[in-house]
């Protein structure tokens, strides 16, 4: 077997050997948005299915303690948060707008702590962490920079949908092409990050 074969092969068995690790987590993600969506659109209140799924998403945290698959690694965790940051403006607020800006108030987060680690300690906190989730070596001060880009866009597109169309829409929006516009910008994040030959960071 020649070494590019073997390295393709060793590859397969780490992404497989990553699926069988984060696949739970992957699921409870999928669930809790859809979740959401299916409430929202069979009770036309924002603020409930917020409130509600974010009660979900609590109740698999505390399962969590008591299995040992994990079900909340990846971005299972994240989407926790961000129903718990929803929830808290629902119930101050009880307003459909509070509901609709968890994603933008979110990403402004998300984006200014991955820039101070990008830029002050070489993405050392988050972007090591999160490298180890990564299928291939990446650079964590890249990494860092990257999701910090990917925090600021998801930030601004969640802001204009939820300006400028229906709260229908909105809603399709952020159950589906929330998930897809992530997946699209992580992949490109990764490629951003990936480590070239020769690179210690």
């Amino acid at each position: 077997m020649t070494d590019e074969a073997e390295r393709a092969e060793r590859l397969q068995a780490e992404q497989a050997a990553q699926w069988s690790r984060n696949k739970y987590s992957f699921y409870v993600d999928i669930g809790l948005g859809a979740m959401f969506f299916i409430l929202a659109k069979l009770t036309d209140d924002l603020p409930f299915a917020a409130i509600t799924t974010a009660m979900a998403g609590l109740a698999v945290a505390i399962v969590q303690r008591f299995v040992k698959v994990d079900l909340l690694g990846g971005l299972a965790m994240f989407g926790v948060v961000m129903l718990l940051v929803s929830a808290a403006f629902s119930y101050a607020f009880d307003d459909d707008w509070a509901v609709k800006m968890k994603s933008t108030i979110l990403g402004a987060m998300v984006a200014t702590l991955m820039f101070a680690d990008a830029s002050f300690n070489r993405g050392r906190y988050f972007g090591g962490r999160l490298g180890r989730y990564m299928p291939m070596p990446i650079v964590p001060q890249r990494l860092a920079l990257g999701m910090a880009v990917l925090g600021v866009v998801m930030a601004a597109v969640n802001w204009l949908v939820a300006t400028y169309l229906s709260t229908d829409l909105w809603l399709y929006y952020t159950s589906f092409g929330d998930f897809v516009l992530t997946v699209a910008l992580v992949f490109s994040v990764m490629r951003y990050a990936q480590r070239r030959d020769g690179e210690t960071e």
